[in-house]
């Protein structure tokens, strides 16, 4: 076996690691949001719930230590991805949205699971998120900057904007009760 041979197995390790850092900053950390209660069918309906959150990392799947304020914001930050946005504007989002309205009313015997994200609040949940991200990333061996993740930046006036910078995948879990009725008839 010739030295080039040995050292095959470590370049390709070396290459993978490479495009997994690649990868990163481009797409940056990819994450599952876990919905559940939904109703056969449908994805992302008012009436489910936003169970957990998971960051997922060389095969494994680490849950964010999220309350229900935050795991409603990241729901919400991920779905406008695309958008940066200031606190007025994600209140706004998530006061009208009736995904939010509506959260978690299609379990059965249990009342709605309602967080108000007002704008004078965000500042702070961004905070915990940002400190969430990290407890997960140390979890999982991973060396990024929350702050990369779930970027806050300034405005020409005295506003910032949140965005988040994550590759998201939603997973459905269906209603169990037969009984349950979708809210939109």
């Amino acid at each position: 076996m010739s030295s080039s041979d040995s050292l095959t197995p470590i370049l390709e390790k070396v290459h993978l690691l490479i495009a997994e850092l690649k990868d990163l900053r481009s797409a940056g950390p990819r994450f599952h949001v876990v919905h559940r209660f939904r109703m056969p069918g449908t994805d992302c309906m008012p009436g489910e719930e936003i169970f957990a959150i998971f960051l997922l990392h060389r095969g494994r799947a680490y849950q964010l230590r999220l309350s229900l304020s935050l795991l409603i914001l990241l729901d919400y930050l991920a779905r406008s991805s695309r958008s940066a946005q200031t606190a007025a504007q994600i209140e706004c989002g998530v006061r009208k949205d009736d995904f939010y309205t509506e959260h978690a009313a299609n379990a059965a015997g249990r009342r709605k699971l309602v967080r108000r994200i007002p704008r004078s609040a965000v500042r702070e949940l961004v905070r915990r998120l940002h400190r969430a991200f990290g407890l997960a990333f140390r979890d999982a061996g991973l060396r990024l900057d929350p702050r990369s993740v779930l970027l806050v930046q300034p405005t020409v006036s005295n506003q910032v904007l949140y965005r988040l910078r994550a590759s998201v995948q939603w997973v459905h879990i269906d209603s169990v009760s037969a009984d349950v009725q979708p809210l939109w008839e």
